[in-house]
């Protein structure tokens, strides 16, 4: 007979990075649509060199960095499908990132070592990650040491018909504005459609007089230039929304739909500001390259967005407004990464925000949720899920606690109400990290009562 050491929600990390695996797997499989074998190698390089630096820090770390090849690969393929192909038609420009050769296959490569090593694996040595280490990675790989290559994710030619300004341009004697419909909508169909297009009459679905549909195809449907994970907005979108099915309440959808809703409303702002088409500016702020793939499966990171859910609602909303400020004031239509970055600095701030206020008299605890018993229970980190903070009857903010505990911060710990804890056990019961929050709620009722 088997014996059952554990009886616990089904919901465990490992269930996670694998359910997360699945859904970037898909996408990558159908990138190929757009970008052929080029993503496919793309995304195993980066996935096997992500693996492979968690091995051997595992040997050289030990217990301190602990070997987690589900999460690494989950990662690699976060930094594929972050990364960008193709070249539009009407480029006159070579931007190495792009331009194919072993160049598209190093600098993945290279993210993924970076960001594995220092930015997943070293940063969780400070006790938690302050920034989503392939945002970073990104940034500081391609940024620094190739920024006058990539200060836009289109190139140069494009910068006369794509400004967010939409100043008044004079070329060859001829007076336009880039963000009005007849510029906008071909040079759109044209920097993210197929090559095969033709560039006097890009349209297929609608004409020069009622471009929307082929702009709709285009930035909804089907890219073929920008993020490998940005090649389909729709798929993006529904293989987002089914990992959120299936992983519920541990995954930040409230970020995601903060994030979507005001960029719509900004970008709409935006173009009442700055004139031009306000719904091809709407759709452009939405779905261009690194947005929903971004929304979906960056900006939800648990590691590195805030526990509450009023801090994800201030998260997804800071993070399209600087997203929309950054590409409209700079002209870097790859804004939202920078955007991703700046907002998880945030986070020690809005932790704090919206803790659930400690209901101080006793309480029944309440049902548990289903179980599901295991023969053996693997313990990780804390992946900052924040589902304890909300199944506690008595609203005792535990995993802001552990935190305070692991610093030593014993006025913390007392001011979020530790000594009102039941002991009931819910919020171990339903971690999905499996740390024994209720041993620790324990050791701090019992130091706050003792001082």
């Amino acid at each position: 007979m088997v014996k059952h050491t554990s009886v616990s929600a089904p919901m465990t990390k490992d269930l996670l990075m694998k359910y997360t695996f699945v859904a970037l797997c898909i996408i990558a499989v159908l990138s190929y649509l757009s970008y052929g074998f080029d993503s496919i190698i793309i995304s195993a390089i980066a996935v096997l060199v992500a693996i492979a630096c968690d091995y051997l820090l595992s040997l050289i770390m030990g217990e301190k960095g602990p070997l987690n090849t589900m999460s690494a690969a989950v990662f690699g393929l976060i930094v594929a499908m972050s990364y960008s192909l193709g070249l539009p038609e009407m480029s006159t420009e070579t931007i190495p990132t792009l331009a194919g050769g072993y160049e598209q296959y190093l600098y993945p490569a290279l993210i993924s070592a970076v960001g594995l090593i220092v930015f997943k694996k070293l940063q969780g040595l400070a006790g938690r990650k302050y920034v989503n280490p392939a945002a970073i990675a990104k940034l500081l790989i391609l940024g620094l040491l190739f920024m006058p290559a990539i200060s836009s994710l289109l190139p140069g030619d494009h910068a006369l018909s794509i400004d967010l300004q939409n100043p008044r341009i004079e070329v060859n004697g001829f007076t336009y504005y880039p963000m009005d419909t007849s510029i906008f909508s071909p040079a759109l169909i044209q920097c993210y459609g197929s090559p095969s297009l033709d560039p006097a009459n890009p349209y297929t679905f609608g004409s020069a007089e009622n471009p929307l549909p082929d702009v709709l195809y285009t930035m909804v449907v089907q890219k073929y230039h920008g993020w490998v994970g940005g090649f389909s907005s729709i798929i993006v979108m529904a293989v987002g929304l089914a990992l959120f099915a299936v992983c519920r309440v541990y995954i930040k959808w409230r970020i995601t739909l903060t994030y979507l809703v005001t960029t719509a409303v900004f970008s709409g702002v935006m173009g009442v500001i700055f004139g031009g088409d306000i719904i091809l500016r709407v759709v452009f702020h939405l779905f261009t390259g690194s947005s929903i793939f971004l929304a979906f499966f960056m900006a939800t990171d648990p590691a590195t967005t805030p526990l509450t859910r009023s801090g994800h609602i201030i998260f997804g909303a800071g993070l399209a407004i600087l997203t929309i400020l950054i590409q409209t004031s700079t002209g870097f239509l790859g804004g939202s990464i920078l955007a991703l970055v700046i907002m998880n600095l945030t986070c020690p701030l809005l932790d704090r925000v919206g803790v659930p206020k400690v209901r101080k008299e006793r309480r029944s605890c309440g049902r548990l949720p289903k179980a599901k018993k295991f023969s053996e229970v693997r313990t990780t980190e804390c992946i900052r899920c924040g589902e304890c903070l909300y199944v506690c009857s008595g609203r005792i903010p535990t995993v802001s606690i552990k935190e305070a505990v692991e610093k030593g911060d014993w006025a913390r710990v007392k001011k979020l109400g530790a000594e009102y804890c039941q002991q009931c056990g819910t919020c171990s019961f339903v971690c999905p990290a499996r740390i024994d929050l209720k041993g620790i709620m324990l050791y701090a009722k019992e130091k706050i009562l003792k001082q």
